[in-house]
């Protein structure tokens, strides 16, 4: 746990994931204070309880997370923000759909939180929060058209256009499910073939690499990261599946800009640490591509993988404000 600062008033703040669920309190300039990360109690996957039980865990882990650092550098928690992957309609507070979790057909989360804290509070996407981080606080900052665009296991999207975050009701932003020519005929989970994420994100740079490489299902796993570094050192195979991510970007971000007109496109989640590989890429793929579109900057995230739960602060201050409003 990492805890840097004395400031009295402060909002927990967490960023709900399928295996580990981060929890932090945050100052109102976005400064993390304090934090810490817990395995993620999945309950709903088995109880049947449309995801009363992970609800009534996460409300018992930010209450004793808030008491233990009251205690510890004395700080008084005075609302909260939580962020969650999949369909959330944050004005509802209602999560639609979580695969990660194993929720569907709607889970009320922001309701029963207040409840059990008695304080104010915001419910968000996880992709949309950490892109509302980036464009107040981090490498978006000044911008008023902006697309964040984190590269993990899979890929979505936060569309900010003339100052406003685009939220539809919660389905905006799946820019992952764009259907690209690299990928060709594979079929992606969502049921769809040929989207993006299937060869962009992390897990589609080892599929890619996998591939070319001949790799048999005996073969040892290799992470995108170990890729990244044969890469760098010339590896064919390994430049190839990174050649075919960086098209795939290219070819969905060309959509992106054609719609959206972002001034610069912000890549996070842990594949940007492959950018010196991935923005040559799409840089050349840019000069090829792109007839009357906007240039983008290419830009790495400030916030790295903090950029959910820093967002889930600034959702936590926005419903303080609102309250004392």
């Amino acid at each position: 746990m990492n805890v840097e600062s004395d400031a009295q008033e402060l909002v927990a703040a967490v960023d709900l994931g399928g295996t580990f669920t981060k929890l932090g309190l945050i100052a109102p300039d976005g400064a993390v204070r304090a934090e810490t990360r817990v395995p993620t109690r999945l309950t709903a996957f088995t109880d049947g309880d449309g995801g009363r039980g992970t609800v009534e865990w996460l409300g018992e882990e930010i209450s004793a997370f808030a008491a233990a650092e009251a205690e510890a550098i004395g700080v008084r928690t005075v609302g909260f923000g939580v962020v969650v992957p999949g369909i959330v309609d944050s004005a509802s507070g209602v999560v639609i759909s979580a695969a990660n979790i194993g929720w569907t057909g709607g889970v009320e989360l922001g309701d029963p939180l207040q409840a059990r804290l008695g304080l104010p509070g915001g419910i968000g996407h996880d992709v949309r929060t950490g892109g509302l981080a980036e464009w107040q606080l981090g490498s978006g900052r000044g911008l008023t058209n902006l697309l964040f665009v984190p590269l993990g296991t899979g890929i979505a999207a936060a569309v900010i256009v003339d100052g406003r975050l685009l939220e539809a009701d919660g389905y905006a932003g799946e820019l992952g499910h764009v259907q690209v020519p690299s990928a060709g005929d594979q079929q992606c989970a969502c049921g769809q073939v040929g989207c993006l994420e299937i060869v962009a994100g992390a897990s589609g740079v080892v599929r890619n690499y996998r591939r070319l490489a001949g790799a048999t299902p005996g073969d040892e796993p290799v992470a995108a990261e170990e890729i990244a570094t044969r890469a760098r050192a010339g590896q064919p195979e390994a430049l190839g599946a990174f050649e075919i991510a960086g098209t795939a970007l290219s070819e969905a971000f060309v959509i992106a800009l054609t719609l959206f007109g972002p001034e610069a496109i912000v890549v996070g989640g842990g594949l940007s640490g492959a950018a010196d590989l991935l923005f040559p890429i799409i840089d050349q793929e840019f000069d090829h591509r792109l007839t009357f579109q906007r240039r983008p900057k290419l830009l790495t995230s400030s916030f790295g993988s903090r950029a959910g739960l820093v967002g889930a602060g600034l959702l936590g201050w926005r419903s303080v404000t609102a309250e004392a409003q």
